[in-house]
C-alpha cells in the first residue's frame, strides 16, 4: 500500500493484478477504503468500473490481454508500476502460463513488484527477471510471521496439547497414534467427525474462530449438521450479529432463502467452497472479518487467496484432492492453509490444530510445518491463442527470441549445461580416436554438421580414418557419433522446446487456414486472434461455418456454453421436461457436425479437444429463456457455484465474440444482446 501511495503522490499509475476475481473484488473494496473511490478502478472479465483511475485492480488475464493489445498497436502500456499478488501462481498448472507471459511481455520501463507468502526460490526468479529485463531485481524476504504459529493436537477426549517439540511429536501423541493404529484393525470404521464437539473444546480453550479444511464440498456441507446451537452472547454482541447480518441480507436479498442461513444463525458456523453462490461467500467473508462467526468449513480454495484469517486453522487430513486423485499435502499447500491462522491486531498467536482421523498423518504435518515451500517451477506452455496473438505483432524470428526469455528456458539452463558438458566429453574422445582426421574436429559446428549429415565427403577419400567413419557395422567411432547425434537432438530440444512446440502449433494453423505459408496471419487468423479463450479455433470454425448465423440470442448462449466447460462432467438432464430445448438440440447437433473435421484433425495431431457436451448448452439456453434460478437448479443438477461459473465464463466468451464487431458486425451485435439474458440475479450481484 505504501508503494501505491508513493506512486500516486508522483501522479503515476498502478496496476494491481490478482489470480482470482473474488480477490480482485476484495482488494478493490480495500483500496477504495484506503485511497478513495475516485482513485481506484477495477477490470475483471465481468466487471469494469472507473478503468481510467490511477490505480486499477484486475485479474492477471486482463493484464495479459492488454499487453497483447499494446504489442499489436505498437502503443505503450499506460502504467508505471505493476503489482502481481499471489506470485506463487507462476507454478499453477492451469494459470501459470498467463503469469509468465505477463512477466515476459511487460515493458522494461514498468516497475514490477511480486508478492507472495510462499515463494521459496525468490532469488532464482529475481535472477531470471534481471536477465530478461536488463535491470537489477531485489528480493525482500522475511521468515517472521506477523502472528507466530503454534501447532496443537486434539485428542478424542477433548484434551489439546502442543503437537511437538524439538525432538518431534510429543511422546503421548506417538503412543496414541500407535495404539489407535492397532485397534483400528479390530473395529468398525469410525463414524462422521462430530465437529460440534470439537468446536465446544475450542471454545472452552479460547481457540475460536476456526477454519476447518475438509477434503470435499459435501464434507463441508455435512459438517454443519454435526454442530450444536452456539451459546448466547451478550445482548450487545447478539444485536451486532443480527445488525450486520441484516445489512448484508438487504444487500443480497436473494440469500434470505439460502438453505444454510439457519445454520449460520443457530450455530454461527458456515460452509465455504466453490460450489456456493458468490454472494454467499462474500457474506461469509464479511461476517468472519467482523468476528461474528465461530467456524468455517472449507475446501482449500480459502487458502488460495481469499483474505479472512482466524485464530485457529484445523487440519483434518494430510492429503488433498488435486483434481484427479488424492495426494499428500505439500509444504506449500500446508503453508497456504496455516497462513490463515492468527489475526493481525487481534491475536498474539495463531494456532494450527491437527485433528486425528483415518486420512491424517501427524508425522507428515509436523515435518511440513518446519519445511520450506517447494520451489516455483515454470508452467509455460504454447496454446493457439498465444500463437495467434504473437503472430499479430511479431515476426516468427522475434517470437523465438521472446520464448527464449521464458522462465522455463532459464530453469533449463542447468540441465542444458550438463548435457553440453557431456557432449564435449564425447567430442574430446572422438578427437583422440581420429588423431589424423582430415576434417576439422576443432570446430564444434563442423563436427555437429559431420555427425548430423553422415554422407561421405570429398575430404574423406584420402583420410586414414575413413573406414572407421563409414564402414558397415558398429565400431567405437560410429557408436560415439551415434551417441553424439542423439545428445545433440536432446540439447536442441532442451534449449528450444518451446519454439519447437510453437512451430507445431504454427503448422496446424497453416493447415487450417489461419496462417499463410510464409507464417503470416490470414484474414481469418487476424480476427481469430481476438478470441482470447481456451478454444479459439473451435469457435472461429463455428463462425467460419456459420453455425451461429441464423440462431437467436438464447440459442447463441447455449451454443457457446459447451466450449466453456473444459473439464467434462457427467450430468443427466431430462430433456422431456424442457419442450423448448428441442430447437436447441437441433442447433447443437448441427454445430457439432460442422466441427467434426477440425476436431478430428486436432486430436490426430496430438492437441487437446475436450468433448462438447449438451448439458451446458441446455443450461444456458433455458437460463437465457428466463427460467427461474430454482427451476434451473432442479433441471440441471449441479451446485450453484458451478452453475454461476458456467454462466460467467459463457459471458466472458460472448464478450470475446463482441470484440469481432469490425469483421462480424451482426454476430457481435447478437452476442451483445445475449449478455443481459444471462447476467441477471443471482449471477450478478453488484451495480
Amino acid at each position: 500500500m505504501e508503494a501505491i501511495k508513493e506512486y500516486l503522490k508522483q501522479e503515476k499509475r498502478v496496476w494491481y493484478g490478482s489470480p482470482l476475481k473474488a480477490l480482485s473484488n476484495s482488494k478493490y473494496e480495500e483500496f477504495i477504503h484506503e485511497l478513495g473511490k475516485d482513485k481506484v478502478g477495477i477490470v475483471t472479465g465481468d466487471r469494469k468500473e472507473n478503468s481510467d483511475a490511477p490505480v486499477v485492480v484486475g485479474t492477471t488475464e486482463i493484464l495479459r490481454n492488454q499487453l497483447y493489445d499494446v504489442m499489436y498497436s505498437l502503443s505503450d502500456l499506460n502504467i508505471d508500476l505493476a503489482i502481481l499478488d499471489e506470485a506463487h501462481y507462476l507454478s499453477d498448472p492451469d494459470r501459470g502460463v498467463v503469469w509468465e507471459e505477463v512477466l515476459i511481455y511487460l515493458p522494461h520501463r514498468v516497475k514490477l513488484l511480486l508478492l507472495s507468502a510462499t515463494l521459496e526460490n525468490g532469488e532464482e526468479i529475481a535472477n531470471w527477471l534481471a536477465e530478461i529485463r536488463g535491470v537489477p531485481c531485489a528480493v525482500v524476504n522475511s521468515d517472521t510471521r506477523p502472528v507466530p504459529l503454534f501447532p496443537l493436537f486434539l485428542f478424542p477426549n477433548g484434551e489439546i496439547t502442543p503437537l511437538s517439540d524439538r525432538r518431534g511429536l510429543l511422546p503421548q501423541i506417538k503412543r496414541f497414534l500407535h495404539l489407535n493404529s492397532r485397534s483400528r484393525r479390530k473395529r468398525r470404521p469410525p463414524g462422521p467427525q462430530q465437529y460440534g464437539d470439537i468446536i465446544y473444546h475450542l471454545r472452552i480453550n479460547n481457540l475460536l474462530p476456526a477454519i476447518f479444511f475438509l477434503k470435499s464440498r459435501s464434507d463441508c456441507d455435512q459438517a454443519l449438521m454435526t454442530c450444536m446451537p452456539a451459546p448466547k452472547n451478550s445482548f450487545q454482541e447478539e444485536e451486532r450479529f443480527h445488525e450486520v447480518l441484516g445489512t448484508l441480507l438487504m444487500e443480497f436479498p436473494f440469500l434470505r432463502g439460502h438453505r444454510q442461513l439457519p445454520d449460520l444463525i443457530r450455530s454461527r458456523v458456515v460452509s465455504h467452497h466453490a460450489g456456493q453462490l458468490p454472494q454467499w461467500k462474500i457474506l461469509i467473508e464479511k461476517m468472519m472479518n467482523a468476528g461474528l462467526l465461530d467456524a468455517i468449513f472449507s475446501t482449500s480454495t480459502v487458502a488460495a487467496g481469499v483474505n479472512f484469517p482466524a485464530r485457529t486453522v484445523a487440519i483434518v487430513q494430510s492429503d488433498r484432492f488435486n483434481g484427479i486423485d488424492f495426494s499428500p499435502l505439500t509444504a506449500t499447500e500446508l503453508h497456504q492453509m496455516t497462513g490463515r491462522a492468527g489475526r493481525r491486531g487481534k491475536d498474539n498467536i495463531g494456532f494450527a490444530l491437527v485433528i486425528p482421523g483415518t486420512f491424517q498423518d501427524p508425522y507428515l504435518i509436523d515435518t511440513l510445518l518446519s519445511s520450506r515451500p517447494e520451489p516455483i517451477e515454470s508452467q509455460i506452455q504454447i496454446n493457439f491463442s498465444m500463437v495467434l496473438n504473437l503472430l499479430l505483432s511479431h515476426r516468427p524470428e522475434d517470437i523465438r527470441e521472446l520464448l527464449d526469455q521464458s522462465f522455463a528456458t532459464f530453469q533449463n539452463k542447468k540441465s542444458q549445461k550438463k548435457l553440453e558438458e557431456k557432449w564435449e566429453s564425447l567430442w574430446e574422445r572422438l578427437r583422440k580416436l581420429l588423431p589424423q582426421s582430415q576434417c576439422d574436429l576443432k570446430d564444434k559446428n563442423k563436427v555437429m554438421d559431420l555427425i548430423t549429415h553422415r554422407e561421405k565427403r570429398e575430404m574423406c577419400n584420402d583420410c586414414v580414418h575413413s573406414p572407421l567413419c563409414y564402414s558397415p557395422g558398429r565400431n567405437r567411432v560410429r557408436g560415439l557419433m551415434s551417441r553424439m547425434k542423439k545428445l545433440s537432438r536432446k540439447i536442441e530440444k532442451t534449449r528450444h522446446w518451446l519454439w519447437l512446440d510453437f512451430e507445431r502449433h504454427l503448422e496446424f494453423l497453416h493447415d487450417t487456414g489461419f496462417v499463410t505459408s510464409d507464417k503470416q496471419l490470414t484474414p481469418d487468423g487476424v480476427w481469430a486472434s481476438q478470441l482470447r479463450i481456451d478454444q479459439p479455433l473451435l469457435i472461429a470454425e463455428c463462425i467460419r461455418r456459420q453455425a451461429f448465423e441464423s440462431v437467436g440470442p438464447e440459442i447463441l448462449a447455449g451454443l457457446i456454453a459447451p466450449f466453456v466447460s473444459d473439464k467434462p462432467k457427467e450430468i443427466e438432464v431430462d430433456v422431456r421436461r424442457i419442450p423448448e430445448a428441442r430447437v436447441l438440440e437441433k442447433a447443437f447437433i448441427a454445430m457439432v457436425l460442422k466441427l467434426e473435421h477440425l476436431r478430428e484433425m486436432t486430436l490426430s495431431q496430438g492437441f487437446a479437444a475436450p468433448p462438447l457436451q449438451l448439458w451446458p448448452a441446455i443450461a444456458l439456453f433455458i437460463w437465457a429463456k428466463g427460467y427461474s434460478w430454482d427451476d434451473l437448479l432442479e433441471l440441471i443438477p449441479i451446485e450453484e457455484g458451478d452453475l454461476v461459473m458456467l454462466i460467467l465464463r459463457t459471458a466472458d466468451h460472448l464478450r470475446q465474440v463482441i470484440n469481432l464487431e469490425t469483421t462480424h458486425h451482426a454476430l457481435a451485435k447478437k452476442a451483445s444482446q445475449t449478455l443481459p439474458f444471462i447476467l441477471r440475479e443471482p449471477v450478478v450481484y453488484y451495480a
